[in-house]
């Protein structure tokens, strides 16, 4: 089914939104049937995690953009990568500290806000509508006598882990996913995956877009912290989706694996967790564990496991062959090669960015992450240039991704200039080979960006609006139905890490959906070929938002219960 794309095109053209879909969607939000927003296991053993955690301080630029293109990097440049690398030698091993770090800096509670009717707590990354539908698991080989090998699923609330299965499961992993030796050699393999209902309350069919997106921004924290401990990290996207969703006992329908991430480290040494897969060809079925249902009722929605189902990968050779199409064709569009650059009579003009001194004055990793939330008034005050060059250039370094070249994207970006120092307002193509802003039309009124982004005056108010495109024809002829999978994810990666560089500048950010397909006329003729991702606004909030901190938040199982039983 991968490689019949008309059905990604079904998905993607049914699910556009326009004025006329919008002003007519009769959908009503029944705030009495919100689902919860933690995954509560009834019966499982829990493992607490370690609370006494250290803030990352790394440069955060260092952080996001692990990888420097040698061509335009200054020698100033490389002088400050030098100066402030300082915080971590090269990690060999994993603690149970350490995984509590990477998990709380990617999806832990950082804020706790008080309502009339209770609490919401915000996490350390985004998610669309607050709704936080993305669940994290880990596979792992031994860790500590307390975290022995196996499958576990992170519960932020409890700040612990909720174990699923006892062994060690990375030869099961790598077999799923094409005898992918990242993940054999993987001390700690983290697995995302979508409660597709949590999303979907709100968003209802567009909500399988909203999976992609909410993960990338998880991701792109997972990245950034990954960095800062020297630790390889390598993401997954081809495996046997039935298999990563049997080995997590995910509810059919309900659940669903969107990606992988190993992390290359030497275990400790041996527990004696008892099971070795390696010698196992299969592993056993189970019923999926116990949980609190979400909400009261749940609606379905065919559309988002038609496109997801479309999208499976289901044997070992099947992955293999997904992978290396990937590899072996050009997927992106612009790519950073000079002969792929759009018509020079599509420009108006070329301005460089500068990279010079860009990780100056700039927060540290972990810092930024307590500081990050979603901007809900901006001040139509400007942004400098450097500040704007700084997070485009960090924003979109290479992501290593298995079907892929680490510097090859899927992804652009568009972008519209309200109000930057030394930038004429306007609407812009960042051209990645040359790292410069090419103008494609000047004189561009603010509400427009507004109205794009589906009237909202939030993004009008926004100093720049940046959308993240895709040559979708050309990405699903190569990658098939998958191929939307990951050019959504991707986006969300790269939303995430604008999100994060915005911050480590002092600015905010936040993130919105669109009206589709008049982005792309906007944008036109150059974007002629290319349909919108996601899009993020950035600028100076109008109020001062207390920054988030490392919560002493561990519910109870009985707290979860009572509070969220439905």
């Amino acid at each position: 089914m991968n490689n019949d794309i008309s059905r990604a095109w079904e998905y993607h053209e049914n699910t556009k939104h326009s004025e006329i879909s919008v002003m007519n969607s009769g959908h009503y939000i029944d705030w009495s049937d919100r689902p919860n927003p933690f995954k509560i296991y009834t019966e499982l053993p829990t493992i607490p995690l370690p609370s006494d955690l250290a803030i990352p301080s790394l440069n955060a630029n260092l952080a996001i953009n692990k990888l420097y293109p040698q061509s335009n990097q200054s020698k100033a440049l490389s002088n400050v990568f030098d100066n402030t690398t300082t915080t971590n030698t090269k990690t060999k091993t994993l603690t149970s500290k350490d995984i509590a770090e990477i998990l709380f800096y990617s999806a832990g509670i950082t804020r706790e806000i008080k309502y009339d009717n209770g609490k919401l707590y915000m996490r350390a990354a985004s998610a669309t509508g607050a709704l936080y539908p993305i669940e994290i698991y880990i596979v792992c080989k031994d860790i500590s006598p307390d975290l022995k090998a196996g499958v576990y699923h992170f519960n932020p609330a409890e700040f612990s882990l909720k174990n699923i299965r006892r062994g060690n499961f990375s030869h099961t992993l790598a077999s799923i996913a094409g005898n992918n030796q990242h993940l054999s050699k993987s001390t700690l393999t983290i697995i995302i995956t979508s409660y597709a209902w949590r999303n979907a309350w709100k968003y209802q069919d567009r909500s399988y877009r909203h999976w992609f997106w909410d993960s990338g921004v998880i991701v792109a924290n997972l990245l950034a912290i990954a960095t800062s401990k020297n630790l390889n990290a390598k993401l997954i996207m081809g495996f046997i989706d039935d298999e990563v969703n049997r080995l997590l006992s995910l509810e059919k329908e309900k659940e669903a694996s969107i990606a992988m991430l190993a992390i290359d480290t030497e275990p400790i040494h041996s527990f004696d967790s008892g099971i070795d897969d390696a010698k196992k060809e299969n592993f056993s079925d189970l019923p999926p564990p116990k949980s609190i249902p979400l909400s009261r009722e749940e609606t379905q929605y065919p559309a988002i496991w038609r496109a997801y189902d479309s999208s499976k990968l289901f044997d070992e050779n099947e992955v293999k062959k997904w992978v290396n199409s990937g590899l072996t064709q050009s997927v992106n569009f612009f790519s950073h090669r000079e002969d792929s650059t759009p018509p020079k009579e599509q420009i108006l003009e070329r301005q460089d960015l500068s990279n010079e001194h860009q990780h100056s004055n700039v927060l540290a990793i972990g810092e930024t992450i307590l500081r990050r939330g979603s901007t809900r008034k901006f001040a139509r005050s400007p942004i400098s240039f450097q500040t704007l060059s700084s997070i485009l250039y960090n924003s979109t370094g290479g992501i290593s991704i298995d079907f892929k070249k680490d510097t090859e994207s899927l992804v652009e970006i568009y972008l519209i200039a309200n109000n930057v120092e030394g930038l004429g307002n306007g609407a812009y193509f960042y051209n990645r080979y040359y790292n410069a802003l090419d103008l494609l039309k000047a004189k561009v009124s603010r509400n427009l960006s507004g109205y794009l982004c589906l009237n909202q005056s939030l993004f009008s108010d926004a100093s720049v609006v940046l959308f993240m495109m895709s040559n979708l024809d050309k990405t699903l002829k190569v990658l098939g139905n998958r191929g939307y999978r990951a050019a959504q994810f991707e986006a969300g990666i790269i939303a995430g890490k604008i999100y994060l560089s915005s911050y480590a500048h002092g600015i905010g950010a936040s993130g919105s959906t669109f009206y589709d397909d008049a982005v792309t006329e906007f944008f036109s003729p150059h974007s002629k070929d290319m349909d919108t991702m996601i899009a993020v606004g950035i600028g100076v909030p109008s109020y001062k938002a207390r920054a988030g901190k490392i919560l002493p938040v561990r519910f109870t199982k009985e707290q979860l219960v009572r509070n969220y039983s439905v």
